[in-house]
This record gives structure tokens, C-alpha cells and sequence, in this order.
């Protein structure tokens, strides 16, 4: 562990910080982070030391980065998705299945939440769809698709 405290003493000194100062604005006990010498951190208090200097934890438990990543900084999307292997079911995902969740996976958090609420509501459309929808008293699903309401119920229940 003794070469994570190495790295982090460099970012810390590029900052122009101290263990101290970092242990006391992020909350930590006086010492935590000397101690990491002897014993593993925690992961959360590893992370928020990382963010807090600015340094990947890839950089600083490794000496270099781990993931790969496009020019851009961002994910690899297309590797992402050959090593994850996904299957649902038992079943292996579309293309388009496979996309959907490796992108998922790589959205921060917050904007996890917003997809999976946006993803639930149109299922929960889907299942209710003929009684929750004024839109299926002009589409059927059939070919005849250009009736209006009156001739759809009309040709559906015999009623004007």
C-alpha cells in the first residue's frame, strides 16, 4: 500500500494540499490516510480522497489507468458491450438491447434515475395502453390505421 501513499502524496503536493487538510475537510480521523500504509482503505474513503485531489482511482492503486477510454475521456461504448456478454432471460440482448444498457451503465447516477423513470412510465403505459390511452380508439395495430374515432369504435364495438 505503501505506493498508494507515494501517488497521493504526488497529487497531493501538485495541489498544493496536505493529508491533513483533506482528512479534515472531508471528515476523516487525523491519521486515516498514513494509516492506508498498513492497512486497505475503505473504498468510499479512497474515492472521495481521489475526487478530492482530482485523481482517478485507477492512477493511484495502480500506478496507471486501467480502463481505456476514446479520445474524448469517455468509455469505450463498443467494448463495453463485448465484455459484458449480457443476457436476459437466458437470452443474449439485440444490438440495440446491448446499447441501451451499456449506456445506462456508463450515466452518472443521478441521470440513472431519470431513464429508468422515463423507461417505467411507458411500461406502465404499455400494459395499460387501451384503457389509459385515447390513442388506441384511433389505432388498432391493424393496416387500417386511418380512422378517426367514430369509425374506429364503430368497426371495433358496433357503436357510434
Amino acid at each position: 500500500m505503501s505506493e498508494l501513499i507515494d501517488r497521493l502524496e504526488i497529487e497531493v503536493k501538485k495541489k498544493g494540499l496536505t493529508f491533513n487538510r483533506i482528512e479534515r475537510e472531508l471528515g476523516l480521523g487525523n491519521g486515516t490516510i498514513k494509516r492506508w500504509n498498513d492497512q486497505s482503505p475503505r473504498l468510499d474513503k479512497l474515492t472521495a480522497v481521489a475526487r478530492f485531489v482530482g485523481a482517478s482511482l485507477d492512477y493511484l492503486v495502480f500506478g496507471e489507468l486501467q480502463t481505456e477510454s476514446t479520445p474524448s475521456g469517455e468509455l469505450d461504448l463498443a467494448r463495453v458491450k463485448e465484455e459484458q456478454g449480457l443476457l436476459c432471460d437466458g437470452s443474449p440482448l439485440s444490438s440495440l438491447e446491448t446499447d441501451l444498457v451499456a449506456m445506462f451503465r456508463l450515466l452518472p447516477e443521478e441521470e440513472r434515475e431519470d431513464v429508468f423513470d422515463i423507461v417505467h412510465l411507458k411500461y406502465k403505459r404499455h400494459l395499460g395502453k387501451k384503457a389509459g390511452s385515447i390513442y388506441w380508439t384511433y389505432f388498432d395495430g391493424s393496416a387500417d390505421e386511418e380512422s378517426g374515432p367514430a369509425e374506429g369504435r364503430e368497426a371495433h364495438d358496433g357503436t357510434a
